[in-house]
């Protein structure tokens, strides 16, 4: 099974694709998606390390996708960009959980 260093989930595709480009950039094996049906359908057939659900993800669906991502083995990290460009919020905030 294909092992995803990143799964970032959010309502926003250019949000989304920002944080692919930049954390794929970086030599990391990552998928996006901006639907929860897409996104538990990653979880389902891939190995995820890392879920990051993006601040504009509603509670319910956050519930879903966290339970999906522990059943899975995945970290969730509940995106909090508090101000933060995606770039520098994903250095401070997600490239060092993926170093670990």
């Amino acid at each position: 099974m294909y092992t995803v260093d990143l799964l970032t989930v959010g309502r926003g595709r250019e949000v989304v694709d920002a944080a692919l480009g930049y954390v794929g950039g970086l030599g990391y094996r990552v998928l996006g998606s901006t639907t929860d049906e897409e996104a538990l359908a990653i979880l389902e057939r891939e190995r995820v390390r890392l879920l990051v659900i993006g601040g504009g993800v509603e509670a319910e669906s956050r519930k879903e996708l966290t339970a999906a991502a522990q059943e899975h083995g995945a970290t969730v990290i509940q995106a909090e960009r508090a101000g933060r460009g995606i770039e520098q919020y994903l250095a401070e905030e997600v490239v060092p959980t993926l170093g670990e």
